[in-house]
């Protein structure tokens, strides 16, 4: 799995997991200064079939991404907060099912505990066809993200994938051994998520932080950047003095 690294070698580990369509540095990208000038060594794995980390072996699924961050989790020397954009955000509820012990802290953003209608809506934006027609420089960048899997077309085969939907269903009751610093952030308007699966998160999670965005979609992170780093910075700084 190709990982792209920045901010100090011996800073706290974070994880920076990207969503459908995306690349770990893409879906980061605007928070990536401001969390390496606060110590943190970031980790943005592009997950197999996207930018630089082709599919391989086996089937397509939720299972492969969970198993290539579970990977490379184990491998560090120190346990790292982890935080999940979207796609990335269910890949790390479903690693912290079974494997909490790999984490110092977690972020997510944008995520669902179970498919629902807004999440099936928000998938049909991936057609490449309906996205090259709509949002043509959009198309011309996932072109140059994903160049790497095989030439500026591989970006219709990504997003082929990824709006079939992966599994998002979560087993609340294992992730509630989950015992760490832990972010809920989503936008005000984004309508792929629940607010009520967030509150389910809250019910197991009683030490959890929630985040609403004003004014936020889908991707805060990066379209409301300027006003989730505060927030981020501020728990990430608590979670790794924890």
């Amino acid at each position: 799995m190709h990982i792209d690294y920045d901010g100090p070698e011996d800073g706290v580990p974070l994880v920076l997991l990207h969503g459908g369509i995306g690349t770990g540095r893409y879906h980061w990208s605007k928070q990536v200064k401001g969390l390496a000038a606060a110590g943190f060594r970031l980790h943005m794995p592009d997950l197999p079939g996207h930018g630089h980390t082709p599919v391989g072996e086996g089937t397509y699924s939720r299972q492969m991404l969970v198993d290539a961050v579970r990977t490379h989790l184990q491998s560090l020397d120190r346990t790292p907060i982890v935080a999940g954009f979207s796609m990335g955000g269910h890949t790390a509820l479903a690693l912290a099912e079974d494997h909490p012990e790999l984490f110092a802290g977690l972020v997510v953003v944008g995520v669902s505990v179970r498919d629902h209608d807004g999440l099936r809506r928000w998938r049909t934006n991936f057609d490449p066809d309906v996205l090259e027609e709509r949002y043509e420089l959009w198309a011309k960048q996932l072109s140059k993200l994903h160049a790497p899997l095989g030439g500026p077309d591989a970006w219709r085969e990504v997003c082929i994938r990824d709006s079939g939907g992966l599994k998002v269903d979560v087993d609340l009751g294992k992730l509630g051994r989950l015992d760490v610093p832990t972010l809920l952030i989503r936008g005000d308007g984004d309508t792929t998520v629940d607010p009520a699966h967030f509150a389910e998160l809250r019910d197991i999670w009683p030490h959890a932080e929630e985040f609403v965005v004003p004014g936020g979609g889908h991707d805060v992170q990066l379209t409301r950047s300027k006003v989730v780093a505060p927030g981020l910075l501020d728990f990430l700084g608590r979670a790794a003095a924890a």
